[in-house]
C-alpha cells in the first residue's frame, strides 16, 4: 500500500526508523540491493551496533571517514548513535 503523502510503498521493516534513517535505508537497497530494504536495513543494524562500541572520539572519526568515503548508510548509522548517546557536536 502506498503512503498517501509521498506515494511511496510503505515498508512495515522500515516504519520504526526515522525518515532521515529510512531514506539512507531506501538509498542503500536501490543502489545496492536492486532494492530491497532487507539486506540494506539489516546492513544499518549492524553498523549502529557497531557505533555503539566505539568511544565518542572513535565515532567522530569513523563519521568523518564515512563522509569522506562517501558511505552514507554508515555515516547514517554512526550519527544516529551520536544522537541516541549524546555525543558532544562540534
Amino acid at each position: 500500500m502506498p503512503d498517501t503523502t509521498t506515494g511511496k510503498p510503505v515498508d512495515e521493516r522500515l516504519a520504526h526508523y526515522p525518515e532521515r534513517i529510512q531514506a539512507a535505508i531506501r538509498s542503500e537497497a536501490h543502489t545496492w540491493f536492486r532494492n530491497h530494504v532487507e539486506p540494506a536495513a539489516d546492513m544499518y543494524d549492524s553498523q549502529a551496533a557497531w557505533a555503539r562500541l566505539l568511544t565518542p572520539e572513535q565515532r567522530r572519526s569513523h563519521s568523518a571517514g564515512a563522509w569522506y568515503a562517501n558511505q552514507p548508510l554508515k555515516r547514517a548509522a554512526i550519527g544516529e548513535v551520536q544522537r541516541e548517546l549524546g555525543d558532544p557536536t562540534d
